[in-house]
Order: structure tokens, then sequence, then C-alpha cells
């Protein structure tokens, strides 16, 4: 690959570190180009850029930035993946990866800390944004519905009396 080529490369890494809030990095061997394509197409879904560079590229482009944590993981034939989505991006990488188990192999990530592999394993299950807002908002709700109920329950209460008091007086 020629100097000008290279650098290219490594501008193009180096823009999607600064645009992008998550980085992943995973091993492929003997991945067929119709399934590689199906994960491009998943992750671009997603809205994240998967590409394969060369190791020793990456290692120039990480460095001086904050993915330089995650350089050790860059061994062996990887493709990496941009994301500003990293939940949805590792959901959908970790399930092709479980669906090819003998092709690909999540290694590391990086998403506001360095993620191995059981880290990108546990961000992928955590429930989305708005799942943890609307149980926070539950939560703070929880206690001033309990205290509605325990205040009705006396007037409900006397309705249901007076409600059966009138029954048995028309029945007779």
């Amino acid at each position: 690959m020629k100097k000008e080529k290279k650098n290219q490369e490594i501008e193009f890494f180096k823009q999607n570190l600064s645009n992008n809030k998550g980085i992943f990095i995973s091993k492929y061997q003997g991945l067929n180009v119709e399934k590689f394509g199906l994960l491009r197409k998943e992750m671009r879904s997603h809205g994240a850029i998967l590409r394969v560079f060369k190791n020793t590229l990456s290692r120039r482009a990480f460095k001086q930035t904050y993915a330089e944590a995650i350089s050790g993981y860059l061994e062996g034939p990887n493709f990496l993946i941009f994301t500003n989505d990293p939940m949805a991006s590792s959901r959908a990488l970790l399930k092709f990866a479980q669906e090819n188990p003998d092709n690909i192999e999540v290694k590391a990530g990086y998403y506001q800390t360095v993620l191995d592999k059981s880290g990108v394993a546990t961000l992928a299950t955590l429930p989305s944004k708005d799942i943890l807002i609307s149980r926070f908002i539950s939560v703070i709700k929880y206690q001033e519905v309990r205290l509605v109920v325990a205040l009705r329950a006396p007037v409900v209460n006397l309705m249901r009396i007076l409600q059966a008091v009138e029954a048995k007086k028309s029945a007779s």
C-alpha cells in the first residue's frame, strides 16, 4: 500500500474515532462474503460503520486517542465497528457472533471505558435509555400512587357499604 493511501486510511480512521462514541474490535476467520455483507448491512441499520483495517495502520491511528487503550487487542484478522449507538451495535454484533461462533469472536470495545469481551456482552444486555427512564419514573411515582390509593380506600369502602345497605333495603 502506498504511503498516500496509508495516510488516507489513518485519517479516515481518526475521523471516525472522533465522530463516534464507541468502537468494537472483533476477530473474523473463514467468514464468507455473503455473511460479511449481512453483518455490514446490520451494522449500517444501527448507524455503525464496519471496516477491516490493517493492524499496523490501526495502531498508528489509535495513538493519542481514547482508543489507544484497546490497541493491545489488535492481533490477527480483525474488523472494527465505529458507532454512535454502542448498545444497539453491541447487541447486533453479539447476536451475529452467536450465530457464527466459528467465524467471529468479539475481542474488545471502548465506550466511555475499555470493555473486554464480557464488558461488551454486559453493554449489550443493558436496557435502552427510554426503558431506564420509564423505570426510574415509576419508582418515583410509586409512593404517590400508594398514597392516593390509601387515601381513597375509606371513601371506596364507605361507598360499598352504602350500596350494600341500599341493596338490602330494596330487597326487603
